[in-house]
Order: C-alpha cells, then sequence, then structure tokens
C-alpha cells in the first residue's frame, strides 16, 4: 500500500510540475511574465549608439623634430587635422596633412608614439610620397585611438634630406 501512496504522490508531483512550466512558458510568451529567463521586447531591442567623433590638430614645426634636422629654410612648417570617429569599438581616423617651404619632397608622413622632445615608432603610416593638402583615412585599433586622446602621439614629415624627420608636431585634441 506504500508503493502505490508514493508513486502516485511522485506522479501528482510530476504533473504539478509539467503544469507549472507550462504556466510559465504561457507568460513569457504572452510579455506578462518576466522572471528569471524570461525576456520582453524591452530586452530584445538593440540600441543603436552613434558614432562619437573627436577633433585633434598638431602645428609642425623644425623646433619639435627630434633628432634636430639639417639644412631647413625660415619659414618651413605644417599642420595636421585629425578626425577620430568610435563606432562602438571600431575606431577609424579621417585627417588632413598640409606643409610649406620643405628641403625637398615629402618622402612619408606617420604618427608616431611618443612624448614632446623623444623619438618614438611608428603607429600609423599616412603617406608615402606626401602632398601639402593630402587627405585619408585609416582603420586603428583601440590602443592607438587610446594613445591619440591621451597626447602621446605625434606627426612628422620626412624628407630626403631629413630622413628621420623634417617636421614635427604633438597632436592635441582641439
Amino acid at each position: 500500500m506504500r508503493r502505490i501512496v508514493t508513486a502516485a504522490t511522485g506522479a501528482v508531483a510530476v504533473v504539478a510540475i509539467l503544469a507549472l512550466g507550462i504556466a510559465v512558458a504561457g507568460l513569457a510568451s504572452s510579455g506578462s511574465f518576466s522572471g528569471i529567463g524570461a525576456t520582453t521586447s524591452e530586452e530584445t531591442t538593440e540600441t543603436t549608439e552613434k558614432p562619437t567623433q573627436t577633433k585633434f590638430r598638431a602645428v609642425l614645426s623644425t623646433r619639435a623634430e627630434v633628432p634636430r634636422p639639417k639644412g631647413t629654410r625660415p619659414g618651413v612648417r605644417g599642420t595636421f587635422n585629425l578626425t577620430k570617429t568610435d563606432s562602438g569599438g571600431s575606431f577609424t581616423i579621417a585627417w588632413q596633412l598640409g606643409f610649406r617651404k620643405l628641403t625637398g619632397r615629402a618622402a612619408a608622413a606617420h604618427i608616431h608614439r611618443g612624448k614632446v622632445g623623444k623619438a618614438g615608432p611608428v603607429l600609423v603610416s599616412l603617406c608615402a610620397p606626401c602632398r601639402s593638402g593630402q587627405k585619408g583615412k585609416a582603420n586603428i585599433s583601440k590602443g592607438v585611438a587610446a594613445a591619440i586622446k591621451s597626447g602621446r602621439t605625434y606627426v612628422n614629415v620626412h624628407t630626403a634630406r631629413n630622413a628621420a624627420g623634417e617636421i614635427r608636431g604633438q597632436i592635441k585634441k582641439r
């Protein structure tokens, strides 16, 4: 007799659990239940963040270049404008470079990692050869984006006479 009662109790428990599961599933699909594991239309709606843009600028001169360039003329200078776009963790830059009175053709220009007065490694190649007024775009890593934002980058323009760089400027937020 005891086995029959235990079996009947077990069967009732299974039926109760199934009925509860069906009721919860019905509530979840109707959107009137927001318990654990349930989703509502609010939770499944994707949020689309607009890309954020930050503008930067550098004024390039021979005085800022390390090591000091040789044979430069008075009035040599340049400008560099950069817009960094963050699109939800992916980063791009759009830039424009201008310069005048270099000792020769601009062989290349780069963004380097480095503090004021210190030479550093190339992070982004901009152009080779370059012309004044040139524009470009590039994808950059999160690390490069952080270095630009923190002011730990500079841009310089290289010539044949000054292969290490003729003019340079620290990239700063506008």
